[in-house]
């Protein structure tokens, strides 16, 4: 896919820059319709419109890290800041999720890898942490766990 982007002018691009917390973070997204792409490229993919690249910088204590990653997309939108937020607005559920996953159930330090030991523990603590969320009082999620015990 980096080829299509190298042989192809993007459309449009985007970047955000965000400092916090000791932490210097950089963000470009691009977008590429699919129209202005080869047929044989297209065929590959039923219902691809848009092709986007999203390269992330982050300095942490003067360590630098580069990412880049690409998408496939079956809309037709054609502003990178829209792709972005929904790239961005992923990553933030998925490390919510597993930052209660892990602190409070204690996930990572599970130690069962056999069978379906690990994915039966794994359902149970995702229903458990629904179950928790679900609850309309104003205790913490930790405290809920622990009075449910």
């Amino acid at each position: 896919m980096s080829c299509a982007f190298q042989a192809n002018a993007a459309s449009s691009a985007q970047e955000k820059w965000e400092c916090a917390r000791d932490r210097f973070e950089q963000r470009r997204c691009w977008c590429l319709a699919a129209s202005s792409l080869e047929a044989s490229f297209i065929v590959a993919w039923a219902g691809l419109q848009t092709l986007l690249k999203v390269e992330a910088s982050r300095c942490v204590a003067g360590k630098t890290t580069r990412e880049v990653r690409y998408y496939l997309s079956d809309e037709t939108e054609e502003n990178p800041r829209y792709y972005s937020k929904l790239a961005r607005g992923h990553w933030s559920i998925e490390n919510h999720l597993h930052w209660h996953l892990d602190v409070m159930l204690k996930e990572d330090a599970c130690r069962v890898r056999s069978g379906y030991g690990p994915e039966n523990l794994a359902t149970l603590r995702k229903l458990t942490l629904q179950v928790l969320t679900q609850q309309r009082n104003s205790l913490s999620l930790a405290k809920r766990r622990v009075k449910a015990a």
